[in-house]
């Protein structure tokens, strides 16, 4: 069975975040099964194009290809994925298109629906409140209706947790959904290259320091949603508690940089708080197994796959109440906060006086989002 997955950017574009590693490995992990997938994206990569072949299938694996569709207009128009989608299509038993509001997903849902193929719609969060109502909000409105509302008896949804499973079903009342979360490929974070706190901040800040006490972790593009600055105010007032604590953000700039690099400036704390920019899966893993904990201060996330792989490493988390992580004080894992800088900062105090294991907080995630248990779930639903 082949099946062609559409999604507007795709691995290497690490720019994006965590949906790129999990399309990636979802990819891999299906194509080992009883199907052959063959991707078709472009070759965007956040405001630069990747430098790999174009409009040509790539093997990357045994029944797993990549095509790259050249933008000439980066996240704006393909010419060669317009005439070029329709065939990708036509070969495929079943579409599964990833986002909603992008050129790629019209075409694709247009030409799927002419040629009567099986549609799976994978959003990633863009019909939550905030991906509603952030930008072009009337045009959004038309998009959906225009292009989305009249496939929709032809659509099965994809939602990646509950939270995103309601925000389909409130535009989309009779549609069909399924849940099935992100996975995280589990032993990979178990091997990794252990440091010192002092070496660890010595080698992605470029810093040294005579005295360590917890470093704190978080990752995600530098965007509105993410909310960095709620969590660098928070952290300001934690470093008065204790002023030998760290906090390193990794993620490339999606238009909050310079905003976040005043912020640290202003509240003085050049020595306290680090943007170390995008990193690879290497240097994630370094600091994800290296740091005390990991905390996450975004507006929305439809599943965030960085705290499953923060979990999977052993680290006690600090997530905001609008992630669907609603179960990991039950289990042991780690803290929930409203998203504002007094909860946050409560929780990073109270996170330090708490003592978690590590192997229960492994356990949870492996049993629950390992791609051995994830990838099940979408054979059986493709099949």
């Amino acid at each position: 069975m082949r099946i062609c997955l559409v999604t507007s950017s795709f691995y290497p574009a690490t720019f994006y975040g965590g949906p790129i590693s999990a399309t990636w490995d979802l990819s891999k992990k299906i194509s080992k099964r009883d199907f052959d997938v063959y991707v078709s994206t472009t070759n965007a990569n956040g405001n630069c194009r990747l430098k790999i072949n174009t409009n040509i299938f790539v093997k990357q694996e045994e029944d797993f290809f990549v095509k790259y569709y050249h933008e000439e207009i980066i996240n704006r128009f393909s010419l060669a994925f317009i005439f070029g989608i329709w065939s990708d299509i036509k070969k495929a038993d079943i579409v599964y298109i990833q986002y909603i509001f992008h050129y790629t997903v019209l075409f694709s849902l247009l030409f799927s629906f002419l040629q009567n193929k099986k549609v799976f719609l994978c959003g990633r969060g863009s019909l939550s409140s905030y991906g509603l109502g952030y930008k072009n909000k009337l045009i959004k409105k038309i998009w959906l209706f225009v292009f989305i509302r009249p496939f929709v008896k032809n659509i099965t949804w994809h939602a990646s947790s509950f939270l995103e499973q309601k925000d389909i079903k409130r535009e989309f009342p009779d549609s069909i959904v399924k849940i099935i979360q992100d996975g995280v490929d589990f032993k990979s974070f178990q091997h990794f290259r252990s440091f010192k706190k002092k070496e660890l901040l010595e080698k992605f800040t470029e810093k040294k320091f005579e005295d360590v006490s917890k470093i704190f972790f978080s990752m995600g593009r530098l965007h509105k949603i993410k909310c960095f600055d709620i969590l660098i105010d928070a952290f300001s007032i934690f470093v008065k508690v204790d002023s030998n604590a760290k906090l390193i953000i990794a993620g490339g700039d999606d238009g909050e940089g310079n905003i976040l690099k005043n912020q640290i400036k202003n509240l003085n704390l050049e020595n306290s708080v680090f943007l170390i920019g995008a990193i690879e899966f290497d240097d994630k893993n370094i600091l994800l197994n290296n740091c005390d904990y990991f905390t996450l201060a975004s507006q929305f996330e439809s599943f965030g796959i960085v705290i499953a792989e923060a979990l999977s490493c052993g680290k006690p988390v600090v997530v905001s109440r609008n992630t669907p992580w609603i179960d990991i004080e039950t289990n042991k894992c780690g803290i929930l906060v409203d998203n504002e800088k007094e909860s946050l900062a409560n929780a990073l105090s109270q996170i330090v006086n708490i003592n978690y294991d590590s192997r229960v907080i492994k356990d949870y995630v492996k049993s629950n989002f390992d791609w051995s248990v994830i990838e099940n779930k979408f054979f059986n639903i493709f099949k």
